[in-house]
């Protein structure tokens, strides 16, 4: 998953960086931003700056997500999904199950 912040909705409570300081950083302008890795994607931020979610702290960028006052954290899901392969069909009309992806809107 992938995440961004508007910075224009951010009220500096810093909740983000509680959940979780990997992905979410408050800079000197008491604003929030996020980061990818160690380089904090500030400029020019916004939708811009969407950085890729490690698996390890998706719960806590959802989490981050729920608990913002200012509901400015956006959270979108990868633009291609494997499914595992249980949940593929095998109707004649299928591709072979071991390359069956499915993609998602928006992005």
């Amino acid at each position: 998953m992938r995440t961004w912040i508007d910075q224009d909705l951010c009220t500096g409570d810093g909740l983000c960086t509680d959940h979780c300081p990997d992905v979410f950083v408050l800079l000197d302008d008491g604003i929030s931003y996020v980061r990818d890795g160690p380089v904090v994607a500030n400029d020019p931020g916004g939708r811009a700056s969407i950085v890729t979610v490690p698996p390890r702290y998706e719960a806590d960028v959802v989490a981050a997500a729920l608990d913002c006052p200012g509901e400015c954290i956006f959270v979108e899901p990868d633009e291609t999904i494997e499914l595992p392969l249980d949940l593929v069909t095998t109707s004649p009309v299928a591709p072979p199950r071991s390359s069956v992806k499915t993609t998602t809107g928006g992005g």
